[in-house]
Formats: structure tokens, sequence, C-alpha cells
């Protein structure tokens, strides 16, 4: 069960890193006070560009998770020894 928690909680955790480039610079409601001008070599259909740059984040929550994993099996290895 401690498993699964850990699971649900790294995939929900991923999914919040993962959205953070969709909701930057949002407007939610958008502000229209007049025509909607699309910004030139807006293709439609094409998938928008918001500028925000989530990468460096995302390689430090990768680092950091691999630190973690690291550093739980090396407490497991000393407490394994510990024992017996």
């Amino acid at each position: 069960m401690k498993r699964l928690g850990i699971a649900a909680l790294a995939g929900v955790a991923f999914v919040l890193a993962s959205a953070a480039t969709a909701f930057a610079q949002s407007n939610i409601p958008p502000d229209v006070g007049g025509d909607v001008v699309q910004p030139p070599g807006a293709a439609p259909g094409s998938t928008a560009f918001t500028g925000a740059n989530v990468t460096v984040w995302m390689v430090l929550v990768a680092v950091l998770v691999v630190l973690g994993i690291g550093f739980l099996l090396a407490a497991r290895r000393r407490a394994r020894t510990a024992q017996g």
C-alpha cells in the first residue's frame, strides 16, 4: 500500500511539473476587448508556444529522484548489514 501511495504521488508530481508549461502566461478567462489578432507565423492547428522553459526543473527533479533512490538503497543496505 505504501508503494502504491508513493507511485501515485510521483505520478501527480510529474503531471503538475509537465503541466506548468501549458499554464505559463495564460489568462483564464481571456481578456478580449476587441478583434482577436493572431501573431505572424502562427498556423491554425499548430502547437502553441508559451515561452516557458521547464527543462532545467525537470532535470533537477530527475536528479533528485535518482539521488533519493540511491539514499534509500544505501539505507536499506546499512540496515541489512547491521541486523546480520
